[in-house]
């Protein structure tokens, strides 16, 4: 039963953007052939219905120190790995056209997409932190979040590895998450919508209160995609975001609590 509301949901989002790619062309993508067509709707259900399986499995039964102690690493990127076999199937079905109109990336002064990323990265960071703190106190206030909220292992676990792990976690989410969400499904689904599927995709880390931070910088970085139609900054401001979680505020407040 656990399965069925989280399946429902998803193929609805599926019969949703197959309709609408029938009616308006939603996908943007000039298929060779219906034939081909049909093969990348199938292949898209495939995938979302893979992914949703995985995702409330992790969240169903979230790892404790224990069992993460016995985790590879490589395990962590396994969404990853799926997120990029879509893209490339999806790309080549599409009959690969420039990676740089396929993501949305523009080469035109690189500096200021570096700048605008660097910025809505740390102004994003205290944005969300000030965002997420007021609506986590407004649910605790009306007691849908508990007072005190248990530390997710699967987090605690992720900061205490050693530093050239941490930083391919960073470098992986960045491009990764950033090519498919907003590359790829932003511009299809729109900000709102792409938004709400990555936020769910993160609910696997066993932390409710995470959710509200992960929707709040999805939103601001989404926003700055819509504005620049530029991958760069996203992927920037993704980068700084994680990297200040990870290496700063993560280990600080599991110091502070002493877990």
């Amino acid at each position: 039963m656990s399965y069925v509301l989280p399946l429902i949901f998803v193929a609805i989002v599926y019969a949703t953007m197959i309709i609408l790619n029938e009616r308006i062309g939603l996908f943007r993508d000039n298929f060779a052939s219906p034939g081909v067509k049909v093969l990348a709707y199938i292949w898209l259900g495939l995938f979302l219905f893979l992914v949703t399986l995985l995702i409330v499995a992790s969240a169903l039964a979230p790892p404790s120190a224990k069992d993460l102690a016995r985790v590879p690493f490589y395990s962590l990127f396994t969404l990853h790995v799926i997120l990029i076999a879509f893209l490339a199937g999806w790309w080549l079905m599409a009959g690969r056209p420039p990676l740089v109109q396929f993501f949305n990336i523009q080469r035109e002064r690189p500096g200021e997409a570096v700048l605008t990323g660097l910025a809505v990265g740390v102004g994003g960071w205290i944005a969300t932190i000030a965002i997420a703190l007021l609506i986590a106190f407004i649910l605790q206030a009306t007691g849908v979040l508990p007072k005190n909220p248990q530390p997710s292992a699967t987090i605690a676990w992720m900061a205490s590895l050693p530093l050239w792990k941490k930083i391919l976690i960073v470098f992986s989410a960045m491009t990764v998450e950033e090519a498919f969400f907003r590359g790829w499904l932003q511009k299809r689904i729109g900000l709102v919508a792409s938004t709400l599927l990555f936020a769910l995709a993160h609910s696997g880390l066993g932390q409710p209160f995470l959710l509200i931070g992960v929707a709040i910088i999805s939103l601001i970085i989404g926003y700055t995609f819509y504005r620049t139609k530029n991958l760069i900054p996203g992927i920037i401001a993704h980068g700084v975001f994680d990297a200040v979680q990870l290496f700063v505020v993560i280990p600080i407040a599991f110091k502070a609590i002493g877990a």
